[in-house]
């Protein structure tokens, strides 16, 4: 039986924590399979409803205090929904571009030294380093108002409702029916492991970086040949058959961001209030280290920065 059939069809009767006892479970789409409205459109995966625990048990050793994460929320998916089986790339980003005349803004944070700095000439055609960013590399140096403009150009040309996730829907899908750390395992890729199998399904901080990087926190203790972003695609895939969930680049959501779960809808819903300029961002990236780039890890940035690890992909209703 292949993974996706099993991804639509297991329900996984694993308890999260003692407090409550709370199950993933998976329950089959209606509708099975990949869509893709238009030749310049992203692919998208079918995402089944199901239910989960949003964030992490308490006995979690990677996360990070005031993340957020913990205590968890018991969600309800209930209904199905498309989302970008690869975040939305350079080729398609400059489709829009061209089609919406829309200028390209600079001031993205880049890399520099050991850290990071704002640099006026660094947009999403020239994010890092002397050359341009491959066609299939996932596009970086975008903002969240960037992010909505596509989605809007892609829904006017499609007569779809394209958005981004919310953080529910990201959380679930980036899961794929999984409790562990990571919808790989749990901790294969910390950074006490003697040799991590994170390379095989994330493009996080490792040893391919370490050498041009030279950031102060821990790599991964393995080698996947990409200093910076891959090409989508190039790691294993989780059950829901999407690619590079916690690892690549990280990704905007539609969310505001929050310090806690604490009133947040307990279904599929972003939460959103008016004035809010802080947005949560999901997702590890190649600069991310190892701990960080979990299922329920969580971020956050201005919606209006750029910056060359952050990226986004989209969702699509029904």
């Amino acid at each position: 039986m292949n993974k996706w059939l099993l991804a639509l069809l297991l329900v996984w009767p694993v308890t999260l924590w003692a407090q409550p006892a709370v199950t993933a479970k998976v329950v089959a789409a209606a509708d099975p399979g990949l869509i893709r409205d238009c030749p310049d459109c992203p692919e998208l995966m079918v995402i089944p409803a199901g239910q989960f625990l949003l964030g992490s048990p308490a006995d979690e050793r990677e996360v990070h205090v005031g993340s957020g994460e913990q205590p968890g929320l018991s969600v309800t998916m209930a209904r199905p929904f498309a989302m970008g089986r690869y975040e939305i790339t350079v080729a398609q980003f400059r489709a829009f571009s061209i089609a919406a005349q829309r200028l390209s803004h600079g001031d993205c944070r880049v890399t520099m030294g050991a850290g990071w700095t704002r640099l006026a000439d660094r947009n999403w055609m020239h994010p890092e380093g002397e050359g341009s960013p491959a066609e299939l590399e996932p596009v970086v140096c975008v903002s969240w108002d960037d992010a909505q403009a596509y989605v809007g150009w892609l829904s006017q040309l499609t007569g779809h409702h394209y958005r981004l996730p919310s953080e529910t829907e990201w959380e679930y899908a980036a899961r794929g029916g999984t409790v562990t750390a990571r919808y790989f395992g749990d901790h294969d890729s910390d950074e006490a492991s003697v040799l991590s199998v994170a390379c095989d399904y994330a493009n996080v901080y490792d040893a391919s970086a370490v050498h041009d990087l030279h950031f102060s926190y821990p790599s991964a203790r393995c080698s996947d040949h990409h200093t910076r972003q891959a090409p989508v695609g190039s790691y294993k895939s989780n059950a829901f058959d999407l690619f590079d969930m916690i690892g690549n680049v990280r990704e905007w959501i539609q969310d505001c961001y929050t310090a806690s779960y604490v009133g947040r809808p307990a279904d599929a819903r972003s939460w959103e209030w008016g004035g809010c300029e802080w947005r949560g961002v999901r997702g590890g990236s190649w600069a991310t280290r190892p701990a960080d780039s979990r299922s329920a890890a969580r971020g956050f940035e201005n919606q209006s920065m750029r910056q060359s690890d952050l990226g986004f992909r989209v969702v699509r209703d029904f």
